[in-house]
This record gives C-alpha cells, structure tokens and sequence, in this order.
C-alpha cells in the first residue's frame, strides 16, 4: 500500500482538451487521473469554440478541484505533429497523459488513442483512456450545454454541466428603481455576456461568506429604464448592507419566464409577485425531490 502511494507521488497525470466547461465529461477524466496520480495538471487548448465561463471563472472551478490549469493557445500547438504534440507534453512533466477514448491530436488532428500510446512509450509518457460520458445516448459537450443555455433549459445544462451555470461579477450601483417599487436589487456588472435568454431566473447569490436564495432579472427592465442588459438579484424577505465594490457569485438554477414589457408599474409589481410565488414552488420541489436547496 505504501509503495502504491509512492508511485502515486511521483507521476504528474496531464490531460489535454478544451475544458471550457469542465463538464461531466472532463470531470471523469480529473477523476481517473486522481486515482493515478497525486498531481493533476489540466492542459487546455485555448482559441476555439465559444465561451461560457471567463477565465477567472474558470481558475475557480479549477481551483475547487484542486488540479493546476495550464492554458496554451491553439496557434502555438496547430502545427505540432502527433509526434511534437506528446514531446510537447512531455516537456511539461506529464508522466501519464489521461484522455478520452475518441481523442484526436496533431495537426490535422493525425492521431489518435492508439497513437499516443505508440509514441509514449519512447517518451516514457503512460497513456490512459475513458470512455465518453453521455446522457440521454448522446456525447456531453460544451457546444450542447451551450445550446441548452441559449434557449433557457438551465436545468438540462446544469444537469450536464454537473453543478450550476454560474457567473461572476462585481456589484454596482443602479438607479435604484426596483427599491421604490419594494423591490430593491443588487446589480452586478458580469464579467462576460451572458449566454442566456433575457428574462427571470431562479438563482443563488453568494456574497462573501453568505448564501441567499432570490430571483434575478437579466435584461433591459423595459417598464422602468429600457437599458443594455443588466443582471439583477433580488434576495426576498432580506435586506442586504450596500456592497457596492465587492465581488459576488450568482448560479442559475430555472428560467422562469421571459422579460416584457408591462403597461404600468402596478401591472410589474403584480407579475413580480406572480414571480416570487413561482420561486417558492421551484424551491419547494427541489426539496421535495430531495435535491440540495
């Protein structure tokens, strides 16, 4: 047993994609290369595809799972052969390259499983391959998660994402509107647009040490300022200290409903009492499922 961990101690486990969402799927990978290896080191090819999480984002997930993040842009990479691409890992210290079993790399995306194993055994690099993670008999994907958050299915994102959409961003100070109407909001300046559909959401708001459950509106708030899209969280039942400056988390848990613009301000009051009223069955039924709340 002590010798297994000696081994354990002395290998460097990589693994090489996108990792843009550190997804289910990359997860297993972490997870695999965790049983081998005492430390992980993430190897994400940086450039390609669209993004969900900003990069301070990203260092946080990474951070939460204990691994090292190490992103290298695709143009320093596209042109390595099969060949150059392991040597490249190797001057890294990847002594175990852990990937999925449908990975391709090199230029022109030359090789493959097989192939990685075949040069690693000149470099003295172990190759380990996973199989693919799917739901619903179809492949994980950022580009899947992606769509699922364009259209508003938060849940089916966060179900494939294996923890909750969320964004960073700093609070800033509003127009103070919502407060003269009985509900005031912290408004928060993210760090990225947005890949959701303007409108009401379910959400979780972490501020430093504290956890709120509220209800948010991104968008432009047409019955009261017509402005570029904003995120707003109102925290019901709580009345929270000006934290203008400080850094704060939100997660999407459901999209409740789209924004529109009402008649009056009392035909906004009523439809966000409406809204209030949709949170605390959502909430309910989480617990009910026996869900984390």
């Amino acid at each position: 047993m002590e010798q297994a961990q000696q081994l354990k101690l002395q290998k460097r486990c990589c693994t090489v994609g996108k990792f843009e969402s550190f997804h289910r799927g990359h997860r297993k990978l972490i997870e695999t290369a965790k049983r081998i290896c005492s430390e992980i080191v993430v190897i994400s090819i940086r450039g390609l595809g669209k993004k969900i999480f900003s990069e301070e984002e990203r260092e946080k997930i990474a951070e939460s799972l204990n691994i090292r993040l190490i992103n290298v842009p695709f143009s320093e990479i596209r042109n390595l052969t099969p060949k150059e691409f392991m040597k490249f890992l190797k001057d890294l210290g990847c002594s175990v390259l852990v990937v999925g079993s449908e990975w391709k790399f090199g230029k022109n995306r030359a090789g493959d499983v097989n192939t990685a194993r075949e040069i690693g055994k000149s470099l003295g690099i172990e190759v380990v391959s996973v199989e693919t993670v799917k739901e619903d008999s179809e492949k994980i994907s950022t580009s899947r998660i992606l769509e699922f958050l364009r259209k508003g299915k938060v849940e089916e994102a966060n179900k494939l994402l294996g923890f909750p959409y969320f964004a960073v961003g700093v609070v800033v100070k509003g127009k103070k509107l919502g407060r003269e109407i009985g509900f005031p909001t912290v408004n928060i300046e993210t760090q990225k647009e947005l890949p959701l559909p303007l409108g009401v959401y379910a959400v979780r708001l972490y501020l430093g040490n504290r956890v709120f459950d509220g209800i948010s509106n991104y968008g432009r708030a047409p019955t009261l300022k017509n402005s570029n899209p904003t995120l707003e969280v109102f925290i019901p039942e709580k009345e929270l200290p000006p934290v203008y400056g400080q850094k704060v988390k939100v997660e999407f848990f459901k999209f409740l409903r789209p924004e529109r613009k009402f008649n009056s301000v009392e035909e906004l009051v009523n439809q966000i009492k409406f809204d209030l009223k949709n949170l605390r069955e959502f909430w309910r039924e989480r617990v009910g499922r026996g869900e984390e709340v």
